[in-house]
């Protein structure tokens, strides 16, 4: 079945108004935004008091019908959205994210006063009043199922009514007029309605196959409304007629009904009133004033490392058996050191080394390294001779855990896999299928059971939820999850647990940022509440067969008893090339509209000294008179350690080699991060210049590995701490951290000019955030405030928000597979045939099958979308940066699908280009050092064989690749990857669409 985009990534970013919140300082000379438009409008209707509801902004409004200026009922911090008027008119029901989990409360109309009807840390959504004002029906995710509850107020306690024996998600519960019945859209294609009385479910429509439901809606005469989503198309019916025909796109909420005949709803980003059998409908004007911009933190964070610092990036430190060393990657190889001794590199070979696992005698580690293309398991003898090979397998072997007994390895593949390996006769057994990226695995001492992290969705309809404990016994494959606390998160789903303690009798992991220690039982069930183990700053978490703890804080290696260790490592940076001298035949700098021709660039110490007419008394050190010269490109968004492992060592070789010069990652494992900045800054490993960040910050529940909860100021605290020690380039509040932790998080990086960004768009221009990622990513919703749900359109707000603040929107286009059918070149380039790991090749294989196929009309429409936005924004004055969200979407060759698709729909090639170089500049703080060719400009530069300013698909026919200086061609990249095996396996996990981050 083809999967749409649409099947992974309902998400995006919040759009619309909201008053600032206390203390946030806004730019004085700044005045606010008066809206007429908006995306994804939930709209409810009083007929008595003739009054709309709706939530522009993640704020609650009220409008006369006949529209005008909307007053505002709810602050930012709030969060509310989803009216629904109570019968007397005097309140309003709504969905507040005000403490980071979705509670149902109901607003005074008259005083603006909140009361709360649920709490807790379930997300409680879709509030409908019922028509005798006693009760809410809502959709709940309490217990682990989707289901549709009911409250009664005041004080009255949540009871379920339909959906906790089931595994589908509900949504858009409406109450029928005479009280007797509820409507609502159950497991997305079925609409059914509970008979209260009775208890008797009936289905009333069956979506078509691929389409979806949403926004059911009662009206006064008994009439049922709904919109059915069909790929890029959205239709209204009442009563199973269509009401509305495209262009017109309804948004996927309920419609507010007027009277038994007349409907209010949101589209095309404007509120409409619409009569039952009408070929057309009215706009209902409105006006909501937004809070000016907020002054964003000036970006002061260094593009580059000092000349000479300690290492901090130590990454998967694992403590020997006897508590006396420590093996760890830093600066691309493998360290060991011993307390109270030196530093020594063990592994050391230019390939991806990475996660030691003690074998119990202390004397030899077994590792993970890609230095025969696949990453494979070897076995490091201390002080021994060379390298011996454990496995060769097609499939990858990642995240050794060695048994107690020496025995046997427990490993995952490429896919998720759990495996484990027995020395003695080289079999291996899956022990755990294929999961979404779960942590490493560790071994009981009895050596029965395996425990590792794994993510626990909160329900059918959130995928988000815990990063909760797995423990399964080797022998029978049998597993169980559970979780390391109620409601409580271990903090990745990388190195931070679960260790299993020596005696058996806990387990130590991270929360919170802090390390614990949680009692279980000897088969791994918790048996007891954590006990915090240190006040520290804690990351990647280690233990002993003496039964010390090892574990990383602020760039040190740190024991629970409060012994400190930083390695005695230098990082120190790559030595500057020679003078040298680059004919350029053409030369685009970045901010012209066309070429200077015939011109010599001088670079001395890293930087463009001179940028004069060629002479033909000087000879010049790279002949590119046949060339055209251009800036290095940046892609602004990626991860770069998001598979990390599985593209090890091929993955800086493939940035360069497409152009990228400059990579920044706005969330990645931190230490991960860390290692990979000094390895490249050093000279050890290949790639662009690397900026990047830790885990980006998210709120009670997390999706990825390498995101954390936060649940507190407690812990945001903490958070802060890490951020400013490691030195972070950028930080992401990603899509649950509340209003008022985001607007913290900003004001304390405000002196230490970190940029703030997020999926957001508003309340984040008002709080200060530097950035919007994506047009429209994952959002606590469900569903966009930016884009449209079907059609992936945008609102004029938006564009008038971005324009005309400080904020930056980048392009990550990682769905615009069509543009493969018109220029397959980069799936058969030499580049990515030779740097793709076979079952990535595979992947991109089958995106581009699916391309051509029916099913991608959506992903067309969105991409045509996603640039709709971009080159409205870039038309008003705002900025644009190119961005790809790799490894969600290509690595290496995404930025030129990006640039590609941008002047397709719209984009010169100049413009295009512009986005990947001087706009992407000055969203790094770097305008003037990178992205232009100018005297004191870092020398990043690009030799091309062609015209991209004439056709922007030459600017992926590099030749040449000019980092800070220093020359690299494509042979020479290639050339550690081109002979090596090339074995292929049969279970490459399969091409889906992601869900942006």
């Amino acid at each position: 079945m083809y999967l749409s985009r649409r099947t992974l990534f309902k998400g995006g970013v919040v759009l619309g108004g909201a008053s600032a919140l206390t203390g946030c300082a806004a730019s004085p000379a700044s005045t606010g935004t008066a809206v007429h438009h908006a995306t994804n409008l939930a709209v409810s209707y009083h007929a008595g008091t003739r009054t709309l509801a709706f939530d522009v902004g993640n704020a609650l409004w009220v409008l006369p019908l006949a529209g005008g200026r909307a007053r505002r009922l709810t602050d930012d911090v709030e969060d509310a959205t989803w009216p629904s008027f109570f019968p007397d008119g005097k309140r309003i029901a709504f969905q507040s994210f005000r403490d980071g989990a979705y509670d149902v409360r109901v607003v005074d109309v008259t005083s603006g006063a909140v009361e709360r009807l649920t709490r807790g840390p379930r997300y409680d959504l879709d509030p409908c009043a019922s028509p005798d004002g006693r009760s809410v029906a809502y959709v709940s995710d309490a217990g682990g199922t989707s289901a549709v509850w009911l409250v009664d107020r005041p004080g009255g306690r949540p009871r379920p009514l339909v959906g906790t024996d089931d595994d589908r998600s509900y949504h858009s519960p409406t109450w029928h007029p005479r009280g007797d019945r509820i409507a609502y859209v159950a497991g997305e294609t079925t609409i059914e309605v509970l008979h209260l009385t009775t208890g008797r479910r009936e289905a009333l429509h069956h979506a078509p196959e691929a389409q979806w439901f949403r926004g059911t809606s009662y009206g006064p005469g008994g009439d049922l409304a709904h919109v059915l989503v069909d790929g890029p198309r959205a239709t209204l019916f009442v009563n199973g007629a269509a009401l509305t025909t495209p262009p017109e796109e309804p948004a996927p909420l309920p419609p507010a009904w007027i009277s038994a005949t007349e409907l209010a709803y949101g589209a095309n980003g404007e509120l409409r009133r619409r009569r039952l059998g009408s070929a057309s409908a009215a706009a209902i004007p409105f006006s909501a004033a937004l809070t000016a911009p907020g002054s964003p933190p000036p970006i002061r964070s260094s593009i580059s490392l000092p000349e000479e610092s300690a290492v901090r990036g130590i990454a998967g430190p694992a403590l020997s058996p006897d508590g006396s060393a420590v093996c760890f990657r830093a600066l691309n190889a493998l360290w060991l050191l011993r307390f109270g001794g030196g530093a020594e590199k063990v592994v050391d070979d230019g390939y991806f080394n990475s996660d030691p696992s003690w074998f119990p005698d202390g004397r030899s580690l077994a590792y993970s390294s890609d230095r025969t293309g696949v990453p494979n398991l070897w076995r490091h003898t201390v002080g021994g001779g060379a390298d011996e090979r454990l496995t060769d397998l097609p499939d990858g072997a990642l995240v050794p855990s060695v048994a107690p007994g020496g025995d046997r390895i427990a490993f995952q593949d490429e896919t998720g896999a759990t495996s484990v390996l027995d020395l003695a006769t080289r079999e291996v057994r899956e022990v755990v299928p294929a999961s979404y990226y779960p942590g490493k695995p560790s071994w009981s001492p009895d050596g029965r059971h395996l425990a590792m992290a794994v993510i626990q969705a909160a329900s059918e309809r959130d995928t988000a939820g815990h990063n909760q404990i797995m423990v399964v016994d080797v022998r029978t494959a049998a597993s169980r999850i559970q979780p390391v606390a109620p409601e409580r998160s271990i903090a990745t789903r990388g190195d931070d647990g679960p260790v299993w303690t020596a005696d058996g009798e806990h387990l130590v992991v991270v929360i919170d940022s802090l390390v614990h220690r949680v009692p279980v039982t000897p088969d791994g069930r918790v048996s007891g509440v954590p006990e915090q183990l240190s006040d520290l700053v804690a990351d990647s978490v280690s233990a002993s067969a003496n039964g010390e703890v090892v574990f990383l804080s602020l760039g040190e290696l740190a024991f629970v008893g409060g012994r400190r260790h930083r390695p005695p490592i230098t990082c120190r940076r790559r030595t500057p090339p020679p003078r040298t001298v680059i004919r350029a035949g053409a030369m685009w700098d970045g901010h012209a509209d066309g070429y200077r021709r015939q011109v010599d660039i001088t670079v001395e110490n890293g930087v463009i000294t001179g940028i004069e007419d060629s002479r033909p008394d000087v000879r010049p050190t790279t002949d590119a008179s046949a060339r055209t010269v251009l800036p290095g490109l940046i892609d602004t968004h990626n991860h770069w350690h998001f598979r990390g492992r599985q593209w090890g060592s091929r993955q800086g070789p493939l940035w360069l080699s497409y152009g990228v010069t400059t990579s920044r990652s706005p969330g990645d494992p931190a230490y991960q991060m860390l290692e990979t900045r000094e390895a490249i800054h050093s000279g050890a490993a290949v790639g662009p210049r690397y900026l990047g960040s830790g885990e980006p910050l998210d709120g009670g529940r997390c999706y990825f590995g390498f995101m954390r909860c936060v649940s507190s100021e407690e812990q945001l605290a903490r958070e802060l701490r890490r951020i400013i020690a490691l030195d972070y380039n950028v930080v992401k509040s990603y899509q649950r951290l509340p209003v008022a932790l985001e607007h913290t998080l900003l004001r304390a990086l405000r002196d230490a000019g970190v940029p703030v960004v997020s999926h957001y768009l508003y309340p984040a221009v008002a709080t200060g955030l530097n950035g919007m990622e994506h047009t429209g990513g994952g959002n606590r919703l469900g569903y966009s405030r930016t884009l449209s749900a079907a059609g992936g359109r945008t609102a004029e707000d938006t564009v008038a928000l971005l324009s005309n603040s400080h904020m930056w929107v980048s392009s990550t286009l990682l769905f615009a597979n069509e543009m493969f059918l018109d220029s397959p070149d980069l799936v058969s380039d030499r580049r990515t045939e030779v740097l793709f790991p076979w079952w990535e090749y595979e992947r991109l294989l089958e995106k581009v099958r699916q391309a051509g196929e029916p099913g991608n009309e959506l992903n067309r429409a969105w991409t045509a979308g996603d640039v709709d936005l971009l080159l409205r924004v870039h038309r008003a004055g705002g900025t644009v940066v190119a961005g790809t969200d790799a490894p969600l979407d290509d690595l290496g060759i995404g930025i030129h699908q990006n640039l590609r698709a941008m002047v397709e729909h719209g984009f010169s090639p100049v413009d295009a280009l512009k986005t990947a170089t001087t706009n992407a500049a000055r969203c790094l703080g770097a305008e003037g050092e990178l992205g232009a060719l100018r005297v004191g400009a870092r020398a990043d530069l690009l030799v091309v064989d062609g015209d991209p300013l004439r056709d922007v698909r030459d600017a992926a026919r590099i030749e040449r690749i000019f980092v800070d200086g220093h020359e690299h061609d494509i042979d020479g990249i290639l050339a550690p990857f081109e002979d090596l095996a090339d074995r292929r396996g049969t279970r490459p996990r399969p091409f889906t669409p992601q869900r942006c981050c």
